[in-house]
């Protein structure tokens, strides 16, 4: 019977493993070393401010009007970034012989299109870069935004 009792001992162990993580969670919420995921900002306002539901809302709604603007003025800047890198490898290329830019296309643009992408650029698709074969045509330039 030394297996059944092992199976006893298990399963009192990782009910005791569970039950203890339970409580220390709680703790910890209740004590503020944890919060609850997206109820930061809004929730110290709240609980400072006294807010009402109302304001809570219209808090909420500024907050992630705030954050979507924020999005996108770094996917512009992203973009804004990526073209001046192609105009400037651009200008490079311009001043190198048809050797030497046969040379820099292989060597010096052809790495940017696995290695030049770190997650942070948009997707609209212009982030495609140009062959190696042939000049490193930059995107066009984005139309400025007033």
């Amino acid at each position: 019977m030394p297996a059944k009792s092992n199976i006893w001992f298990g399963l009192v162990v990782g009910i005791s493993c569970l039950l203890i993580g339970f409580a220390l969670s709680t703790m910890a919420y209740r004590d503020h070393y944890l919060r609850v995921p997206g109820s930061g900002l809004i929730e110290r306002m709240n609980l400072e401010l006294n807010l009402t539901p109302a304001q809570r809302d219209q808090i909420g709604d500024i907050l992630r009007d705030t954050r979507f603007k924020v999005m996108k003025a770094r996917q512009e800047f992203d973009h804004q970034r990526h073209n001046l890198f192609w105009q400037g490898l651009s200008q490079v290329r311009s001043v190198l012989t048809p050797d030497q830019q046969r040379i820099f296309d292989r060597d010096f643009t052809h790495p940017w299109e696995h290695h030049g992408h770190h997650g942070d650029h948009d997707d609209e698709g212009d982030d495609h870069l140009p062959p190696a074969e042939g000049a490193p045509a930059p995107p066009p330039p984005a139309a400025p935004q007033n």
